[in-house]
């Protein structure tokens, strides 16, 4: 096994001195991108009084061959190597690390030590083809079916967490897509994947335009458990652009904690002429009574598409400023109504060329004396190299 993933390691580094600099000449069949980072990440647990210390050097290599006009094959690899105390990681533990989410398990741990590991995954592999008025994609893809900016409630394929910082592809799914487009301005789409736990998600959305609001109707059946239907909308008004989405779930389960459930998202943002944009959302997700709510959870959220938060009322605001051409920075603030619980996360990116980039961020978050930790506050410090 070894010698595979030895093997694999050898073919990205051909691969990358073969194709790189043929990769401009017109027209393209192989395309070839990635990046490469290193992350520094400190943590403090307020209430459990624990320090945890995590560098991470993440490389990812994307893959595209595209023989003809219609057919198109592609693979992306992500390969991070995790230095951490893990002396109190089990076996079972090692194994969560490279679990995804998909039907198929496309993730290894490469070695494994009490104080770093090696760990790789496939992150999209499938094959399309297409045509003016249809498209059809078979294997690992994304599918985003969502208009919001912070929560996605139509996004029933492939849901994420907004506090991950260090993974702006997001999670695949293991499936089959088809897509028609009657007009300009419409689209019809089916979808259906399985789940690691073999459970289906089914379901068709059509998008249309109308009075310059895009409009989204969609529904089907998730992980096998729960029936949905679904609306999003978009438009500018004034120079505001509105979001919203909502999806109702009605439980197939016969000991369900609930049988019927809402999720809504509004959210509005505004460009000024200083170049200051201004984002804010609101989030209503009707829970169960015995909902478990910690504020390690949000780090994983949403677990469900149905679940999206940890309390039902969830608001946040956004402020992003470019204070020259090379160094763009802001803050994010949430509240958690109903626990009460809070969210600040300032950040700030500097451009050093076009492919290097040095960035930090702070998230802190702020629970009640009833929760554990009471407080969780963690640093990032990146350096990406983009090729």
């Amino acid at each position: 096994m070894k010698k595979f993933y030895g093997l694999v390691c050898v073919f990205y580094l051909l691969f990358y001195h073969t194709f790189a600099d043929s990769i401009p000449d017109k027209p393209k069949t192989f395309y070839f991108s990635g990046y490469l980072n290193e992350l520094y990440i400190p943590a403090y647990y307020f209430g459990i009084n624990h320090f945890n210390n995590t560098g991470i050097i993440h490389n990812r290599m994307n893959f595209k061959y595209i023989p003809t006009k219609n057919w198109e094959l592609a693979a992306e690899c992500r390969t991070r190597f995790i230095f951490q105390d893990f002396r109190n990681y089990s076996k079972e533990m090692f194994k969560t690390m490279t679990q995804d989410a998909g039907w198929l398990n496309l993730g290894w741990n490469i070695v494994t030590s009490p104080y770093f590991v090696l760990t790789t995954s496939v992150e999209r592999l499938y094959v399309g083809y297409q045509t003016d008025k249809w498209s059809i994609k078979i294997g690992r893809q994304r599918i985003n079916w969502s208009q919001a900016l912070f929560f996605n409630p139509n996004d029933i394929f492939n849901g994420y967490s907004f506090f991950d910082y260090d993974y702006p592809e997001l999670q695949g799914s293991d499936a089959i897509r088809l897509s028609a487009y009657p007009t300009s301005t419409s689209a019809v789409e089916m979808a259906a994947k399985l789940n690691y736990h073999g459970k289906l998600t089914m379901a068709g959305i059509y998008r249309f335009n109308t009075n310059n609001w895009d409009i989204q109707l969609l529904g089907g059946l998730v992980n096998t458990e729960d029936l949905m239907l679904g609306i999003g909308f978009s438009s500018d008004i004034k120079s505001v652009n509105l979001r919203g989405e909502f999806s109702y779930y009605y439980s197939l389960l016969s000991n369900a904690d609930i049988k019927n459930t809402y999720v809504a998202t509004i959210g509005a943002d505004y460009i000024f002429s200083n170049s200051i944009m201004l984002s804010v959302s609101v989030l209503y997700n009707r829970m169960p009574k015995n909902y478990k709510s910690n504020l390690e959870t949000l780090l994983s959220v949403p677990a469900s598409p149905k679940y999206l938060s940890i309390t039902e009322w969830t608001v946040i605001g956004q402020i992003s400023y470019p204070f020259s051409p090379i160094v763009n920075g802001g803050i994010a603030a949430l509240c958690f109504v109903n626990l009460p619980a809070f969210y600040v996360g300032p950040n700030i990116e500097w451009s050093i060329t076009d492919a290097l980039t040095l960035s930090a961020m702070i998230q802190d978050f702020i629970g009640t004396k009833k929760m554990q930790p009471t407080n969780l506050l963690i640093g990032y410090l990146r350096l990406k190299w983009n090729f």
